[in-house]
């Protein structure tokens, strides 16, 4: 009963966000932010989550795209008497203020295009992951929405409603040339009356909104080609998606609970700004002339989570809630099946209270980057005063041990890529210090950077496999060490780092260049499918290595592998291209933004 992972396409504004599949059913929404609690969780639980579906009555064909460079869905059925199109999008609500962020709404515009149209609609939100009771009753226009005897929301809609167990039900009629609009609304005191004419004049903003967006993209500077040129442009429309405005925070994946592996555990909440994560998502926009979006979480992390008085870094969490949250207890949804049964549901991170050092190397590295792409950034003194603390930690706490970037549940450990960030973390500090004399430890960050690197070089290499390791003194290959050459912590024609490159295919690669994360075990039982995310870091090590005709290959496969819309999940079963994990990732598609501006900006040229 639970639709395949890849046949699913978002909507969503900056507030929220939801997931439409092919057939026209909104099987996930949480309301009325990002990481709020569902109201259509059917893809969590097809019989208990709620959803709300439009389809034609009788058998039908579907076909599923974007109206154009926009986040606006349209999808089109076929079916003997006629066809018909269904418009679903959230309304933009750029600048609005806090208090307006509490309502969301969800427009669905219904259009016959040919013949007559008869679809059936079905309604059945389920509040808070569908615990308590939500109940409907009818209203002159639509539905009303209660959930625990309280007023939650309605749905505007024409037609007469049938409503059986808390699920409403109607068949809308049209003939050719005719439009029918539907809207949910969350907290929203809104007149019944709005006519066509306001839900047409929505439709039009938010078109506007998403296309003034991709038209301040640069892409002349470094023009990105053929059938890569709309794949980017897409993906990073995913990722604007994911952003949370005010403030300015960025999630890792609109979804909570898919699961890495079908049947099995590792099922996890992304619906966080991971600092890590929000890093790399900056360096993607970067490359596209998008650096408002950089000042703007910069900001927000330094003023909301650093900005305390006394500030210690030791208190700096590797993420937090979309508003600024610390405390993301995790939680477990027993009521929820999961998809196609993958228990446990869970919804909060617990990774939150871990320690990674690497995100001090991403944090140094996007403020670092802000000053290369905006002239007319200045590294405040203030944000200095901040930097400068995080230099003067990483030098007390690298050879400290963490969890590292794949949040392992297994106990910490001397994680390689956490030594070569608090490098990254240390040669930044040094070059904003530099750049704007401002006063530092600059000596003792000179010291340690070469500590670090001469740790990673002994302790962080394995003679036997002639490889980086996943963490001091082991054998276990990791694929994070491909992004040893774009941090600039090693030349990507290095020895060591070409050795590393082939070890690596030899020992993670499952098929075609996909690779899976790492070959140690992390403390959670089964396995899980390739990480997208990393197959794409080996196409930027293959330009780094100057094999610039393999990466083109491997890229190529990767960008087939994304589904009807250009979508991509985190992870992928290698033998039947089934995704897994949350979906849309917002790793994956930085990945494909990144390893397409590495070939079109270097061609054949060497990257170094």
């Amino acid at each position: 009963m639970y639709k395949p992972i890849r046949d699913y396409a978002i909507i969503g504004n900056l507030r929220s966000a939801a997931l439409v599949s092919k057939d026209g059913s909104i099987d996930w929404a949480p309301a009325p932010h990002l990481n709020s609690p569902s109201v259509f969780a059917a893809i969590l639980d097809d019989m208990k989550g709620g959803k709300w579906s439009i389809a034609p009555t009788e058998e039908f064909t579907s076909h599923q795209e974007y109206l154009g460079q926009t986040n606006i869905l349209v999808t089109r059925f076929q079916t003997k008497k006629g066809s018909s199109e269904l418009i679903d999008y959230i309304p933009a609500q750029g600048g609005k203020d806090m208090e307006e962020i509490e309502k969301a709404e969800i427009h669905r515009k219904i259009v016959c295009i040919k013949g007559t149209c008869e679809l059936a609609v079905e309604f059945a939100p389920r509040f808070d992951y569908a615990r308590g009771e939500t109940a409907l009753s009818l209203t002159e226009k639509g539905i009303a929405v209660d959930h625990e005897s309280k007023r939650k929301g309605k749905l505007v809609s024409p037609g007469k409603y049938l409503i059986r167990d808390n699920t409403a039900h109607s068949t809308l009629q049209l003939k050719e040339g005719e439009s029918a609009y539907l809207a949910f609304h969350y907290h929203k005191p809104t007149s019944e009356d709005q006519v066509d004419a306001h839900y047409e004049e929505e439709l039009k903003i938010t078109e506007d909104f998403w296309r003034n967006w991709v038209h301040r993209c640069d892409l002349k500077s470094c023009p990105v080609a053929g059938p890569w040129h709309d794949m980017v442009v897409r993906s990073s429309l995913v990722l604007k998606i994911l952003f949370f405005e005010p403030p300015g925070s960025i999630a890792a994946a609109p979804t909570a609970s898919l699961p890495e592996a079908i049947g099995g555990v590792r099922n996890w909440d992304y619906r966080f700004s991971w600092i890590r994560d929000s890093s790399f998502t900056l360096q993607a926009l970067f490359q596209m002339g998008y650096v408002k979006e950089a000042r703007s979480y910069v900001e927000w992390l330094l003023d909301e989570c650093c900005s305390m008085k006394n500030f210690d870094p030791k208190n700096v969490q590797i993420m937090y809630g979309l508003q600024g949250e610390v405390n993301l207890k995790e939680e477990i949804l027993p009521h929820l099946e999961g998809y196609r049964g993958s228990k446990p549901v869970r919804i909060g991170n617990s990774a939150a209270l871990q320690k990674q050092w690497d995100i001090f190397g991403s944090l140094l590295d996007t403020v670092w980057h802000i000053h290369l792409m905006d002239e007319s950034y200045r590294v405040e003194e203030s944000t200095w005063e901040i930097l400068r603390k995080f230099a003067n930690y990483v030098t007390k706490i690298w050879q400290e041990p963490d969890e590292g970037l794949w949040e392992v549940r297994g106990g910490a450990e001397h994680f390689v890529y956490s030594k070569v960030m608090c490098w990254v973390a240390l040669d930044r500090a040094l070059k904003i210090a530099e750049q704007y004399s401002f006063e530092g430890e600059l000596e003792v960050w000179r010291t340690e950077k070469e500590a670090i690197f001469a740790a990673v070089m002994e302790r962080g290499w394995s003679e036997e496999k002639q490889s980086f390791v996943q963490t001091f003194d082991s054998k276990d290959l990791d694929a994070s060490l491909l992004l040893m050459p774009v941090v600039g912590f090693i030349e990507g024609k290095n020895p060591r780092m070409i050795s590393t490159l082939q070890a690596i295919e030899r020992e993670l690669s499952v098929q075609n260049g996909l690779l899976m994360r790492y070959t140690a075990k992390d403390g959670l039982p089964g396995r899980e499918g390739a990480f997208l995310p990393a197959s794409f870091w080996l196409v930027d090590a293959l330009v780094f290595a100057g094999e610039v005709k393999r990466a083109r290959i491997h890229l190529a496969n990767l960008v087939k592998l994304a589904n009807h819309v250009g979508l991509y999940a985190e992870e992928i079963n290698p033998k039947t291209k089934e995704f897994l994990g949350n979906f849309p990732q917002a790793y994956s598609h930085i990945g494909l933004i990144t390893s397409a501006f590495y070939l079109a900006k270097n061609g054949e040229k060497d990257v170094q």
